[in-house]
């Protein structure tokens, strides 16, 4: 096939707007469901409905879930770019939508709707960063966006509480409009549609069994977690088999089409098992360690102070400043360490510095500093590591998939492992919420005084993050698995034929 090699279409000027645009669309998603949880209260009190109220967060986290993969094999199918543009309109109008609801019923659908997007945006993201960029540039690239999820972290809860104090809550929602209309426009002036050589066809009864067993298995987690029913109730009981029987059929499913949803033989090969195995543990960590580490700052520590905000702020920035940092600096030097060496040491930092966080006790400070200025105890000196070596061994596994995927699967390769993480999260903070419920009712039963209740309290978050220390520890076991390195050449034998790009003229080098 004539022409130049897809990676060499883009000038300098263009990659980096194209790269500008695609962190934006990143740092949206990954910010809306902090700037959210942020205002929740606020919105529960404007629309006079507080129960009922978690589901505007879970229909988010279910909708998305199920659609990282969708949107996954449709970009591996057709047009890379026109699909990362569906996903991030649906994300735009779903976010119009929940800004003008004007009861919880229509705010929980729109943010479904919203999530579906959403969902899409991460996953269709580091596909097209596989065709635009080298292997050698795309260890740095995806180090950047990357950072984005440590850097919504930062962002979110200031960006929710600063709106909510000027505006009202609906403008959570409307400020994702012009970000997202802005990149939208970048890429469809900057990027050709890049079209796959040869088109596939899309396993629609596997995506109807996707949704089938994916959705009743959140709403029974959230129904647990945050309504507080019980596992034995006869709502969860249904969910849970209903989910069951259609997650059964679903492998069955994608184990015999030609042309899966999710390819699960990919498992076959090792680094994509090795990578969703990391991806599923890490997913646990990350979306549970921030809720219950805010949780026992401002309850526990701080028994919801006026300072309580500002101090529970403070405390996540120590975890994930450093989350950043580690992101960025591992993208620079994977182009020169092996995936194993660089995801290993990571998560090897961060178990030493998780198991501090499992002797936590109602006196311990939230910092100690030296000279003023240098943590040197207290809850913020090992959120330090933690966060580096989180971060440090986040880009890695991303990296290796897409530098190890067939390259007509790098998109379903991606989006099935974006999938585990997800669903790794939502499982995660489930099923840990109603274990911490659980295990305080259960060591706080013959609790008589203030002090053993609070005891029992600490003790049971002290077992909450010895479980994510464990979880932590199984992702370091899959990291071992890891083989190769990032390939130093501009091409290598996953490079995508040219027809791809179909770059508009403006684009290309002069």
């Amino acid at each position: 096939m004539d022409g130049p090699a897809p990676f060499a279409e883009l000038s300098k000027i263009t990659s980096t707007l194209v790269l500008v645009a695609i962190f934006l669309a990143i740092l949206m998603g990954a910010m809306d469901s902090l700037v959210v949880a942020t205002v929740l209260p606020t919105i529960a009190a404007d629309l006079h409905q507080v129960n009922g109220v978690t589901f505007v967060a879970g229909a988010y986290l279910i909708s998305s879930t199920i659609s990282i993969p969708i949107f996954a094999r449709l970009s591996d199918i057709s047009s890379r770019r026109n699909v990362f543009l569906i996903g991030l309109a649906i994300f735009i109008v779903g976010s119009a939508l929940a800004g003008l609801s004007q009861t919880l019923s229509e705010l929980i659908v729109f943010r479904g709707l919203q999530g579906f997007g959403g969902g899409g945006v991460f996953p269709v993201a580091l596909a097209l960063v596989a065709v635009i960029f080298p292997p050698k540039t795309r260890s740095r690239v995806i180090g950047v966006l990357t950072g984005a999820s440590g850097l919504s972290i930062v962002l979110g809860p200031l960006v929710g509480s600063y709106i909510v104090s000027v505006t009202t809550w609906r403008w959570v929602f409307y400020i994702n409009l012009p970000f997202g209309i802005m990149a939208m426009v970048v890429l469809l002036l900057a990027l050709g549609p890049l079209r796959p050589a040869a088109l596939g066809g899309f396993d629609i009864p596997g995506a109807g069994l996707l949704s089938g067993w994916v959705a009743p298995l959140m709403v029974a987690l959230v129904e647990v977690s945050d309504e507080g029913l019980s596992w034995t109730d006869p709502l969860i009981i249904g969910l849970l088999s209903g989910s069951a029987v259609l997650f059964a059929a679903f492998l069955w499913w994608e184990g015999r089409t030609r042309e899966p949803l999710v390819p699960l033989r990919l498992m076959k090969q090792r680094t994509i098992a090795a990578t969703s195995g990391t991806m599923f543990f890490t997913g646990i960590v990350f979306s549970a360690l921030i809720t219950f580490l805010s949780v026992f700052v401002g309850i526990v520590l701080l028994h919801s102070g006026p300072n309580a905000a500002g101090d529970v702020r403070d405390i996540i920035y120590f975890l994930a400043i450093p989350l950043i940092l580690g992101a960025a600096l591992s993208g620079q030097i994977l182009t020169r360490v092996a995936y194993r060496n660089v995801i290993a040491s990571g998560l090897a930092l961060a178990v030493i510095a998780s198991l501090f966080l499992t002797q936590l006790t109602s006196s311990t400070p939230l910092w100690v500093l030296a000279w003023g200025f240098l943590p040197a105890g207290g809850i913020a000196l090992p959120l330090i590591p933690m966060g580096f070596g989180l971060g440090f061994s986040l880009a890695g596994p991303t990296i290796a998939v897409q530098n190890e995927a067939p390259k007509d699967q790098v998109g379903a390769a991606i989006g099935f492992t974006r999938f585990l993480q997800s669903l790794g999260g939502a499982l995660g903070i489930s099923l840990l919420t109603a274990f911490e419920i659980g295990r305080y009712q259960a060591l706080s039963a013959g609790a008589t005084s203030p002090t053993a209740i609070t005891n029992a309290l600490v003790t049971t978050y002290d077992e909450v993050f010895l479980i994510l220390a464990v979880c932590i520890v199984v992702a370091f076991g899959f990291g071992l698995f890891f083989v190769g390195k990032v390939p130093q050449t501009q091409t290598d034998d996953r490079e995508l034929p040219s027809a791809m790009m179909d770059a508009p003229p403006s684009s290309t080098k002069a």
